[in-house]
């Protein structure tokens, strides 16, 4: 089984203000790129904006998931980012986004992809969860909640 905390690290989780999508998008690749496990930057981040550009990564009740499977990424990582206000992510519920989670994981690993990420929508639908980490005041409260659940 997949443990979110050890796919992530504490300077891998921002809260922050961003104007629109994009901005926010470029700012989780930021923080996604410092990862070791990040081949090529230039390739996670065209793929992360091709993905966007077929359908929004949004899967409701503010919340964006964009992930990418890549052959230059050695093992799965991922970054988060809390938005102080919600940004229009042409979502299907027409909600503004404020908790976005970026993953990039390696091409030949699609169970545990899918586990993630069935795993971080079950979690993040929970409105305690996600109220929790909307008022988190920093990025290490937003890690232990999400490590304790």
């Amino acid at each position: 089984m997949v443990m979110i905390s050890e796919l992530l690290s504490n300077d891998r989780i921002r809260i922050f203000s961003a104007h629109d999508k994009d901005e926010a998008l470029k700012e989780l690749l930021r923080l996604l790129s410092s990862a070791d496990a990040i081949g090529d930057v230039g390739e996670l981040e065209r793929a992360i904006f091709e993905r966007e550009s077929i359908m929004s990564t949004s899967i409701g009740l503010g919340i964006a998931i964009p992930h990418v499977r890549l052959e230059t990424v050695s093992e799965m990582c991922m970054a988060i980012g809390v938005l102080k206000e919600g940004i229009d992510y042409q979502a299907f519920d027409d909600q503004q986004v404020r908790i976005i989670i970026m993953i990039a994981a390696p091409a030949g690993t699609h169970r545990q992809y899918l586990s993630l990420l069935a795993k971080l929508a079950l979690l993040l639908k929970n409105p305690v969860i996600r109220d929790a980490i909307l008022t988190a005041q920093d990025p290490m409260q937003v890690f232990d909640i999400l490590r304790d659940h």
